[in-house]
């Protein structure tokens, strides 16, 4: 049984205190460079929860978690979202922290005391929405203590993870909405949860989806962004496939490459922002449905591993659960299949399999991931140094301590693992399985994991089977 009755003052102290977010930090670097053979151990910048498991463990999460249904078609009442069969299906699926949902604890403080039992029954973290908490940015003044209040009601939960704050908040030089989320509205709030308070927060970031107008507005947006909240992880969202953005993939990467940058400047963590699906619909219209469906796996593994080979250390699924407005399609049908990992009509989806099989592989791999600093990434292939043109990581002589070439058409992101070269090897190939050559200046001991199996390798080149969108971890030991 939960304790809810603990009193605020006894809350703040223990908040304060820091214990309710396990994190590392280690020294800036300076971006990509090229290492001497041994290399300093230089820890780590991400961030992860006790009640994921701890500094070892990937946050995977998804954004749109079980919410109170409130909506029918054709007389049929939507599921009941909160219950033990939903959750259950969220946890097997691999994901373990959901980011948002759209039940508020103002709204339906009972339903969120439901989700918090579930998640916490299930293993999966969450992050709570508080209207009562963030209309505060309408006050001159917040303060710890009154913050600490609001949420003593629901954070000795177990699964408590953390606070939704706001989503893609806005710049009067950058907006894609009605400006009523202006960053400067939140700065006291962010600096309560970031600071005071030690908790961490879902602040998202927009994206950049016209290179040719706004890159300049769209960094100077990215810099105020962090100034201003001071977030512990830094994220944002591109959905690279969609018959407006298919091949824009220079956009995909240079959005990447910013946040990449930025976070090590800030010496926090990114977390990216995966496709489950597409066809959003936001506006509520009548959308008619386009099959197939996209991403494929091959794309929606690609979207994956490309993000870890950047370094990212954490993945996020929009979304989890489809919105109901997600299902409109022609003619006043529905469509539970375009997208979402489970549909709305309780349905798991194509997305469902696909980010269980990948989430089996990132659960092998994210010690190594979560305890490295990502020195940059080797690009090999015409197709793929023409997308990342526009990026700043890469490693242009394509070499990196032990590594001296790669062949085929790939990305490698490459990592120091406590002082231990660790290189993520992706087939940049979205259509077709290659073999990808690694050659190293001797002979080498090597620990592999592909399709989350261990093994281990020696030798002075290593040759890759790898499915198209496929990512593979090495381990140089």
């Amino acid at each position: 049984m939960q304790n809810r009755h603990k009193k605020w003052k006894t809350l703040l102290s223990l908040l304060m205190c820091g214990i309710m977010l396990m994190g590392c930090t280690a020294s800036k670097t300076r971006g990509p460079q090229k290492d001497s053979l041994v290399m300093e151990n230089e820890g780590t910048r991400a961030v992860s929860t006790s009640f994921l498991g701890g500094q070892d463990v990937m946050p995977i999460t998804g954004y749109v978690g079980p919410y109170q249904h409130a909506y029918s078609v054709d007389g049929n009442v939507f599921p009941n979202y909160i219950t033990d069969e939903y959750y259950k299906m969220i946890s097997e699926v691999g994901i373990n922290l959901i980011v948002s949902s759209f039940t508020d604890y103002a709204d339906a403080p009972k339903a969120i005391e439901k989700c918090l039992e579930l998640a916490g029954k299930y293993g999966v973290g969450m992050f709570v929405t508080d209207r009562n908490v963030t209309r505060k940015t309408e006050q001159d003044e917040i303060t710890v203590e009154e913050v600490a209040k609001e949420i003593v009601n629901y954070s000795d939960y177990d699964a408590f993870c953390g606070m939704y704050m706001v989503d893609e908040p806005q710049a009067t030089y950058y907006s894609m909405g009605d400006g009523s989320r202006l960053i400067g509205k939140y700065e006291q709030l962010a600096d309560v949860l970031h600071n005071k308070l030690d908790i961490l927060t879902y602040c998202n970031a927009f994206p950049i989806n016209d290179l040719g107008r706004n890159r300049e507005s769209y960094e100077r947006y990215i810099k105020e962004y962090c100034d201003v909240l001071q977030p512990k992880v830094l994220c944002w969202d591109y959905y690279p496939f969609d018959e407006y953005r298919k091949g824009q993939m220079k956009v995909y990467f240079y959005n990447m490459d910013l946040i990449r940058r930025t976070a090590e400047e800030r010496n926090i963590p990114f977390w990216a922002y995966i496709q489950a699906g597409a066809q959003w619909n936001d506006s509520w219209e009548e959308l008619p449905s386009k099959t197939p469906y996209w991403p494929n796996e091959f794309q929606f593994n690609w979207n994956v591993n490309t993000s870890l080979a950047f370094g990212a250390q954490g993945i996020q699924y929009f979304p989890l659960l489809q919105p109901y407005q997600f299902t409109l399609a022609e003619d006043g049908k529905w469509d539970f299949e375009r997208n979402g990992i489970i549909g709305a009509a309780g349905n798991k989806t194509q997305w469902y399999y696909y980010a269980q099989e990948i989430n089996k592989h990132i659960g092998a791999i994210d010690e190594v991931l979560m305890n490295s600093v990502n020195k940059g990434v080797i690009v090999s292939g015409e197709q793929a140094k023409a997308d990342m043109s526009l990026t700043t990581c890469e490693i242009k002589d394509g070499t990196f301590n032990q590594l001296k070439s790669v062949t085929g058409d790939a990305m490698v992101g490459c990592f120091n693992y406590q002082g231990k070269t660790a290189l993520y090897v992706v087939n940049y190939s979205m259509e077709h399985a290659q073999k990808i050559t690694l050659t190293f200046d001797g002979s080498q001991n090597v620990k592999m994991i592909q399709n989350a199996e261990e093994s281990y390798v020696k030798g002075k080149a290593l040759t890759l089977d790898m499915a198209a969108g496929e990512g593979i971890l090495l381990v140089l030991e």
